[in-house]
């Protein structure tokens, strides 16, 4: 069964169930989305509820987190809703690896007491986030005693977002965690743990930052040489994580770090789904599989023949967000064209409207030049982003 829900479901996951009929199940997100009378088989919630409480491990995906709701609420007692519970808090997560990862520090703290800790306290550099989040929603890192004076200012406004654009199951600002910074590159991974309890690597993707105090979701780059590199040594921590929790038939996004010693240290997992805003579908592109069949159909991509005919190409989907820091309601427009000229190869445009949502638009684009990300990072939307006057 899929699950469509806000804020976003592309083109492309709409064919893919029409094209295998799948069914849907019916909800509020699928009768205002902008999908065809009878385009597929859909399951009320009676019905799904009745069939899947009695699944063990069933097979559903959803392309958002805002369907957690419907599973903690309809099938409470199921492993679902188990590893769920486990991934989306951030802090429960990180007590169940505490004995793989024995020396990270990790601190939770109420939000109503963040502005009381003592200064002396911190220790820097160190990342805040909600316990529960998702996107860079709340995401901070810290440096030193007047960046943190600063993160408390922002993180009031930042909250009133999260809590107008997502539900407490996804975005929760009353529970914080404070970790230690950790050096070195960030990765996202999206797999899925098949019917045995085998992880299957379907992308991993680069997450450059602009400097240490970047936490944006600006771009996401993947290419075979970091397919390469890293497939095996990924498909291990997953393995790990899935035999402590008897994971299976389930699909997730890791994030993790790789240490300039080349230690693998998770950072968090979003379960249920792939890279968010079905942004996963810049799969077709990079390696022309289908990740949402994959899963379904519980498949693995044949890696070996995909990266042996692969260039040396670098595929990427791309960010443009709204500045958390402006009035939305005095935003009239975003110059899109002058911020695509920014891309070498567009390969698709997905725009989104700024006064609901916190995106401008999502690229999907390829480039042969690292130099282009880099420009890319540097990118500020403010600077095309149109107001009233």
């Amino acid at each position: 069964m899929i699950i469509i829900e806000k804020p976003y479901v592309s083109e492309f996951l709409i064919d893919s169930i029409v094209q295998n009929d799948w069914a849907v199940l019916e909800n509020e997100a699928l009768e205002i989305a902008d999908i065809e009378e009878g385009a597929f088989e859909t399951i009320d919630t009676d019905t799904a509820k009745e069939y899947y409480s009695q699944v063990e491990y069933p097979i559903i995906y959803s392309n958002s987190e805002n369907s957690i709701n419907w599973v903690l609420e309809n099938l409470p007692d199921s492993n679902l809703s188990r590893y769920i519970k486990l991934f989306k808090d951030k802090l429960k997560f990180r007590k169940m690896l505490k004995d793989v990862f024995p020396e990270f520090f990790f601190k939770e703290v109420e939000y109503d007491n963040l502005s009381k800790l003592p200064l002396e306290e911190l220790k820097y550099p160190f990342v805040l986030k909600p316990a529960i989040g998702f996107l860079s929603l709340g995401v901070h890192t810290v440096h030193n005693d007047e960046d943190w004076k600063h993160t408390l200012v922002e993180l009031e406004h930042e909250m009133k977002l999260a809590q107008k654009f997502y539900p407490e199951a996804v975005v929760n600002v009353s529970k914080f965690i404070i970790e230690e910074y950790i050096q070195g590159e960030e990765y996202a991974v999206d797999a899925y743990y098949d019917k045995n309890g085998n992880p299957v690597i379907l992308n991993i993707f680069h997450h450059p930052f602009l400097n240490s105090k970047d936490v944006s979701d600006r771009i996401y780059v993947m290419s075979s040489e970091i397919m390469i590199k890293y497939m095996a040594k990924f498909a291990i921590l997953l393995k790990v994580i899935g035999d402590k929790n008897n994971i299976r038939n389930f699909p997730l996004h890791i994030e993790l770090r790789v240490t300039d010693d080349e230690r693998i240290i998770p950072i968090e997992v979003n379960p249920m789904r792939f890279a968010g805003w079905c942004t996963t579908d810049v799969s077709k592109y990079a390696w022309g599989i289908n990740v949402y069949e994959c899963f379904m159909k519980q498949t693995s991509p044949d890696w070996n023949e995909i990266l042996s005919k692969a260039s040396n190409e670098m595929f990427y989907f791309s960010m443009a967000e709204v500045s958390s820091n402006i009035d939305r309601d005095k935003i009239s427009g975003f110059e899109y064209d002058n911020w695509l000229a920014n891309y070498s190869n567009v390969l698709e445009v997905r725009r989104i409207n700024p006064k609901h949502h916190p995106l401008f638009a999502v690229i999907f684009g390829s480039t042969t030049n690292k130099d282009e990300v880099n420009r890319i990072l540097q990118l500020k939307t403010k600077d095309y982003t149109i107001f009233n006057v």
